[in-house]
């Protein structure tokens, strides 16, 4: 029995939608299931979609488990792609 296969991607040509990592040791994984989870798991205020790497949805599962109340957030994960940005053109 021939079923519907998808091949696992281990290569992303935009990136983690997050934290912009092009390539993993684990796969990418569309990010629709987890968008609903980025503004208050990652602190991020404009909507993101695409690829999402495994660490990162490992971070979502992570933050759905906090209790409730928990201020907690995962915000320097997609603040360090935009620190290494201004570092890289401010020199």
């Amino acid at each position: 029995m021939i079923g519907f296969y998808k091949p696992k991607t281990y290569r992303s040509t935009r990136g983690c939608c997050i934290c912009k990592a092009k390539s993993s040791s684990s796969r990418f994984t569309d990010s629709r299931r987890y968008e609903g989870d980025f503004q208050s798991c990652f602190g991020i205020h404009e909507s993101r979609s695409g690829d999402i790497c495994n660490a990162c949805v490992l971070l979502v599962k992570r933050w759905k488990k906090l209790p409730t109340g928990t201020k907690k957030n995962w915000n320097h994960v997609s603040v360090a792609y935009i620190n290494q940005l201004v570092w890289t053109y401010s020199i």
